[in-house]
């Protein structure tokens, strides 16, 4: 009966130890009237992400260091494209709580821009090759999920097409035209 016990015990605390995994990031991404907002969730690998890119930060102890090297890694690696093939441009980031995750990061990153038209998310893929973000797009309450990953880097949101209807116009006529000739004999 002790066995038993203990067995049942180490089974449900080994599922409240699963950590996420270290080579997925995650990005809920909203376009508001004039800025795109992302909340990203990095796993803690992040940081090695970091000193890959800025190796001056293995020694640094300073927290300005690593908050320069993460804005500066974002605008290498999280760019975004407006309509007109544009760029917009990094406004700022906030860290966010982890809501009783000790094993992420997660952050607000604001861009100014609108029209949200490509993304290209190449972030923690210089240390993982197996590295996959999940990128969750939510514009005028329409969502798309992507997937980016090394040798997928980049989507296109699809573009609502407004439909024109000049062309019933034309059709029109020629109803009009028989309906008179018709209507006079």
């Amino acid at each position: 009966m002790r066995y038993l016990l203990f067995f049942c015990f180490t089974c449900v605390f080994s599922i409240f130890g699963y950590a996420h995994k270290t080579n997925e990031a995650f990005f809920k991404i909203t376009q508001k009237e004039n800025t795109v907002e992302i909340e990203a969730a990095f796993p803690w690998t992040m940081r090695n992400a970091l000193v890959a890119f800025n190796p001056y930060l293995e020694n640094s102890t300073d927290k300005k260091d690593f908050e320069n090297t993460f804005i500066d890694y974002i605008k290498e690696n999280l760019i975004l494209t407006g309509k007109n093939g544009d760029t917009l441009k990094f406004q700022e980031y906030k860290a966010l709580e982890n809501s009783g995750h000790s094993h992420q990061n997660n952050y607000l990153i604001l861009f100014k821009g609108s029209h949200l038209i490509g993304i290209t998310n190449t972030i923690m893929f210089d240390i993982y090759d197996s590295q996959v973000n999940y990128n969750t797009i939510t514009i005028n309450s329409k969502q798309q999920t992507f997937k980016t990953k090394k040798g997928l880097t980049h989507f296109e949101l699809a573009e609502s097409k407004k439909t024109s209807y000049w062309y019933l116009f034309l059709l029109l006529l020629p109803v009009v035209y028989i309906s008179y000739r018709y209507m006079n004999k």
